[in-house]
């Protein structure tokens, strides 16, 4: 039994698959996480689920100051209770998906920093919270989550999804390192990656002219094109779009043409700029 199971059972916390509750328990991850993260002691961090406060230790000895967020109440006493001569540590009994921008942002201030290891069942919940939902956003979000799912967000050309171009449309997202199951109690089912999306910005980085940049119609404008490109991924482009919005397929094959793309070009193939390119084109 590792010294975290003899503290879980002491104070009578039993973790819960359903919830997400695998903690990292390996000291040279958490310390990558921190040089990864590059923490300052001027930094103001939310940390979502700290659990034990193993990482919030590190966060905290680096001067940074910490808000978190944890639902689990006797999760959130222990930390009252082992964090109490702390003065830059911040705890709130809630659920985050509960927490408001603005009540961080209350907090922390609009220049604050996401540096957590999520509950994986709630990872796209959180990418849309943080990136491309509430207001104010956070300047970058550090999260240790599903290996698999962080190389979704950061896919290529010809492998893009819904969520690869919401990340990147939003912000720079890099794999930082991976780090094994066995460094997780309990040990979860899949590998897991450490990702950074850096530089995140409150309105898209990119836009079809300087009168629209970060405008609210081309921003809804985009991500309805976008999701009814990728409704049915294995289809034509051309063909879902046509579809979606009722219109004469003639129309939206010589809208994809006039803007450089390939008739029969499907969405995962798209860059940012493209989908730009044709959503000036659709106007």
């Amino acid at each position: 039994m590792n010294d975290l199971s003899q503290k879980a059972k002491q104070i009578g916390i039993i973790p819960k698959r359903s919830s997400g509750q695998n903690f990292l328990i390996d000291e040279n991850i958490l310390n990558q996480i921190v040089e990864c993260s590059d923490i300052k002691s001027s930094d103001k961090i939310l940390e979502i689920g700290p659990g034990f406060g193993i990482l919030t230790k590190h966060l905290l000895e680096k001067g940074a100051f910490v808000l978190a967020v944890e639902m689990d109440k006797k999760l959130a006493s222990h930390m009252r209770e082992t964090f109490s001569k702390y003065k830059n540590l911040h705890i709130l009994e809630k659920d985050i998906l509960k927490v408001s921008n603005k009540e961080i942002a209350d907090i922390l201030g609009k220049n604050f920093r996401v540096v957590s290891n999520i509950p994986y069942q709630i990872t796209g919940k959180i990418v849309k919270k943080f990136l491309s939902s509430d207001l104010p956003k956070p300047c970058s979000a550090c999260l240790l989550i599903q290996k698999e799912v962080a190389q979704r967000i950061c896919a290529k050309q010809g492998s893009m999804s819904l969520l690869s171009l919401s990340v990147q449309l939003y912000s720079d997202p890099e794999i930082c390192f991976n780090v094994p199951k066995e460094a997780f109690w309990p040990e979860p089912k899949v590998e897991s990656s450490f990702l950074c999306m850096k530089n995140i910005s409150e309105k898209p980085k990119t836009s079809p002219s300087p009168s629209l940049a970060g405008g609210e119609e081309f921003e809804r404008r985009f991500w309805q094109i976008a999701r009814i490109g990728f409704s049915s991924p294995r289809k034509q482009l051309k063909n879902n779009i046509a579809n979606g919005l009722k219109c004469d397929p003639e129309v939206t094959k010589q809208a994809i043409i006039n803007s450089g793309l390939k008739e029969n070009i499907r969405a995962q193939e798209l860059t940012i700029g493209d989908w730009v390119k044709l959503i000036k084109a659709l106007d």
